[in-house]
């Protein structure tokens, strides 16, 4: 998916593993990043699941922790707080969880599939009916991005979401933006 396929002025949520393919601060994808988040004005969320797996408890590796504060401290991540009382929320990370089951066939049970990918596909509901413009969710599992996407869809909110695969989308900023 071509870097242009995230609008200017929208929201993106980035799960773990796209943070991890992103590196650190020296790190070419994470300035790339950074320089495209920063001139397209898009805000980045990411949801406490996964600032719990990139270490922003206190028996972490400092080096994840690092990561989350130098984005933070450069002002284009923050942490995004899932509405779980919003009942139209919380059936979108239920009927994730369900379709990324129903996908994965006989590869996991239910109790492995990963909540933060549920979580994903429950703030970009939320976002995207709140009226924020354009929501991304930028994953790498294909089982979730087919899920979130399915799901997305199925809730009516498929104009104002997309997910995008997130370690394409950081490879198309290197070939194509910022070579």
């Amino acid at each position: 998916m071509p870097a242009g396929e995230l609008p200017s002025d929208s929201l993106a949520i980035v799960d773990t593993s796209i943070i991890y393919a992103m590196g650190g601060p020296s790190n070419e994808k994470y300035q790339a990043f950074e320089e495209y988040v920063t001139r397209y004005n898009i805000t980045v969320r990411i949801p406490g699941h996964v600032a719990e797996e990139l270490g922003e408890s206190p028996d972490a590796y400092h080096y994840q922790r690092d990561r989350l504060r130098s984005a933070q401290d450069a002002g284009w991540l923050d942490r995004a707080e899932v509405d779980f009382t919003d009942p139209e929320v919380s059936d979108t990370i239920d009927r994730t969880r369900e379709r990324i089951y129903s996908l994965s066939a006989d590869d996991v049970t239910e109790d492995e599939i990963e909540t933060t990918d549920a979580v994903l596909a429950g703030l970009a509901y939320q976002y995207a009916t709140e009226e924020r413009g354009h929501v991304a969710v930028l994953v790498s599992d294909t089982l979730a991005e087919q899920a979130i996407d399915d799901v997305l869809t199925a809730m009516g909110v498929a104009e104002e979401a997309s997910v995008i695969e997130g370690r394409v989308f950081l490879d198309n900023l290197l070939d194509t933006q910022f070579n």
